[in-house]
């Protein structure tokens, strides 16, 4: 089972700090947290309140702030871990839904899961097609444990499919990526960091 601990961490790691940059769709953002989608994120009061701070510290006066570190935290414990019920999967996948859930939409992070895992059932020989909907449910996890399934296929060990799966899931993220700044190119600034975060 995938630990929420490990994964919480590294993606916070890739998420960096307070941003307010005016060619980010988001907006204004906190480890990942965009005002713009979650105004009503009880985090936003303690980062208005250290905005007031008259030594003119912000925001490096946010990195020691236990209350706002814990808000985080839970944001995305109740946001993405829970609802996504990732503690189900490898750790290796339950990260990579879950970062790319916080970068791109977690619906459309599980869809990428789905999309890989149809490809994946040699034309529905393994088990069936699963509608490409971006809900981890029954269906999804099915599919899943049956791709795992390697006594009929002992050249398939679990390492190598499970890398297998991720090479694909990354493909859609990054033709996302693409799809991004071919339609924005003001979105182009953002593109290194992206690749560097489907390659980390």
């Amino acid at each position: 089972m995938a630990d929420f601990r490990q994964v919480y961490e590294k993606t916070v790691a890739h998420e960096g700090g307070y941003v307010n940059d005016p060619d980010d769709r988001g907006g204004e953002t906190y480890q990942g947290i965009a005002r713009r989608y979650h105004p009503d994120w009880i985090g936003w009061q303690i980062i208005d309140a250290a905005k007031d701070d008259t030594s003119g510290n912000f925001p490096n006066n946010l990195s020691g702030n236990a209350g706002l570190t814990a808000q985080v935290e839970k944001f995305y414990l109740d946001n993405y871990w829970r609802p996504a019920r990732l503690s189900q999967l490898d750790q290796e996948i339950a990260e990579e839904i879950f970062d790319t859930g916080v970068n791109q939409g977690l619906g459309t992070a599980v869809k990428y899961f789905q999309k890989a895992l149809n490809a994946l059932n040699r034309n529905a020989k393994d088990y069936p097609d699963m509608k490409v909907d971006g809900g981890l449910g029954p269906l999804t996890i099915a599919a899943y444990k049956c791709l795992l399934k390697t006594k009929n296929r002992p050249s398939r060990s679990h390492s190598k499919i499970i890398k297998v799966l991720l090479k694909l899931m990354n493909y859609y993220q990054m033709e996302r990526y693409v799809s991004i700044i071919d339609r924005d190119p003001s979105q182009e600034k953002f593109m290194f960091g992206w690749t560097e975060r489907v390659s980390s």
